[in-house]
């Protein structure tokens, strides 16, 4: 039993990444909701942020990240729209594909585990317990609201060990200087704050308590606009523009800022 929560908890810090199969599509239904505006998702939209990253070795990259929505991919039995994220720094190039949804609700990123099944043996998979998807956005915006983003946990009989858990909460408007190429404008933004708990259960006794490390992060939305800035843990922000959910270092840190937009 040791060895299986061993082989499980290492295979959770490097596994995941939101990139799904294509497959036949229609168009995802759209709302109006109150707060929904806060997140703009014509087909088209297009934004770019300057982005500086810090390792946990103090190694510093700058460069830039450009998102787009593009069309639509239905995954599993759900229809997301495509957010095609080009992020580059110096000669070094990569583009990945994000699934996102957006409805009265929220926004929503689309979480594949297909890697798992191929890396484990299907007797451990029952183990496992994972969100479907990422809450990343839930509207309309309330003062001293939260709300669940991600959860995976490992249940072995009658114990559960909650091994990630992302929380968010909506901390209240802020103005924030966007450094756009046309020139430099102040705009009114919600704040969402992230928390990012890692927990490692004790392999030697799974009664004691776990091993837990917190993560921030926050990111900055304005009306009409959308994101505009993002700026804490590395882990918790990859997993919104391009990068997937990665574990492999979690000290790291980044931050993206706005820097041209085209809104369709």
């Amino acid at each position: 039993m040791k060895r299986k929560m061993l082989v499980i908890v290492s295979l959770f810090l490097f596994a995941f990444l939101f990139n799904a199969c294509k497959s036949n599509s229609t168009s995802p239904q759209t709302t109006n909701s109150p707060g929904s505006s806060y997140f703009p998702n014509s087909d088209g939209t297009y934004y770019k942020y300057s982005v500086v990253r810090t390792d946990s070795n103090g190694t510093q990259q700058s460069g830039t990240r450009s998102a787009t929505y593009n069309g639509t991919t239905t995954y599993g039995s759900t229809t997301y729209q495509n957010e095609i994220d080009t992020i580059t720094f110096g000669s070094f190039t990569t583009t990945s594909t994000s699934l996102f949804l957006k409805n009265n609700n929220g926004v929503y990123f689309a979480i594949d585990t297909s890697g798992l099944s191929q890396t484990i043996p299907d007797s451990l998979l029952q183990y496992i317990q994972i969100d479907a998807q990422l809450t990343a956005f839930q509207f309309p915006f309330q003062d001293g609201g939260s709300w669940p983003v991600f959860n995976l946990s490992l249940k072995l009989g009658a114990i559960t060990f909650n091994l990630v858990k992302v929380v968010a909460y909506y901390k209240g408007i802020e103005q924030i200087p966007l450094n756009l190429t046309t020139g430099t404008v102040t705009k009114s933004a919600a704040k969402v704050q992230y928390i990012l708990t890692l927990s490692i259960p004790n392999l030697s006794n799974p009664f004691a308590p776990a091993t837990t490390s917190n993560f921030t992060a926050y990111a900055w939305l304005v009306d009409n606009i959308g994101v505009v800035q993002m700026q804490g843990n590395g882990t918790i922000l990859d997993a919104f523009s391009g990068g997937g959910i990665n574990f492999s270092d979690t000290t790291s840190t980044v931050s993206q800022s706005l820097i041209s937009y085209n809104v369709k």
